[in-house]
């Protein structure tokens, strides 16, 4: 059967020490080497990338957890998915806001890593990612209210072209997203919108589909063979 979602699943991987890890709750220090994935009996993240892309799966969400943390790179892993034909969505924390974005590899500017409001005009036009505490949204130097932080993005014209939201403290849990955050940015944003942490199960992606959210970020529910292609 076709699906008639519109929304796409994009497969997360966190990649720390050469290794896919398990991310949970945004502590990166606690993150171990993933040990149950149905996909992978390794950590090895080639494996992985070689998988998900026989899973007929076309972009992939690669968060360099070195490099996001100044400890050092795994460009080499980013490096092959592209080599392999995958639309890359790439965090490597700030070293990402002066790069260049080419077709197929895009790199995220979170807000994490911005001053606020400073440095908002680097995210026009990019692809960013609102990092979020549950309600607030994190920068470098503050946590600010979502509604003060789209206000501002309106105000200043920054809007990015594609926006990720992510909650840092639902990422591996499955708690489930705030379907009320998705709505809130969904009225005042018109680019493309993903959202992530904590995506619990198809009923739930088939809910922010409804609410016109463009894709999501998994990883938890995809290691555990919930879900196992791009569109359901």
């Amino acid at each position: 059967m076709v699906s008639t979602m519109t929304v796409k699943i994009i497969p997360v991987l966190d990649v720390m020490r050469g290794l896919v890890v398990h991310a949970v709750e945004g502590v990166r220090e606690k993150y171990r080497p993933i040990s149950n994935s149905i996909i992978c009996s390794s950590p090895e993240p080639r494996c992985f990338i070689d998988k998900l892309l026989d899973m007929r799966f076309d972009e992939i969400y690669i968060a360099d957890l070195d490099s996001i943390m100044g400890v050092g790179s795994n460009l080499d892993v980013i490096e092959y998915a592209v080599k392999r034909g995958f639309k890359v969505f790439a965090d490597i924390g700030r070293n990402g806001m002066n790069r260049v974005d080419e077709e197929p590899l895009s790199f995220v500017i979170g807000t994490e890593y911005l001053s606020y409001p400073n440095e908002l005009s680097y995210i026009r036009n990019r692809v960013s990612s609102l990092d979020m505490v549950e309600h607030g949204v994190r920068f470098s130097n503050t946590l600010l209210p979502l509604e003060k932080t789209l206000n501002s993005y309106k105000e200043l014209g920054c809007w990015p072209k594609t926006l990720l939201v992510i909650n840092l403290k639902r990422v591996g849990t499955m708690r489930g997203f705030n379907i009320e955050i998705a709505e809130k940015i969904r009225e005042l944003y018109r680019g493309r919108l993903i959202v992530g942490g904590g995506i619990a199960n198809i009923e739930e992606i088939k809910r922010l589909d409804k609410v016109g959210v463009d894709g999501v970020l998994i990883a938890t529910t995809l290691h555990k063979g919930l879900i196992k292609s791009p569109y359901i």
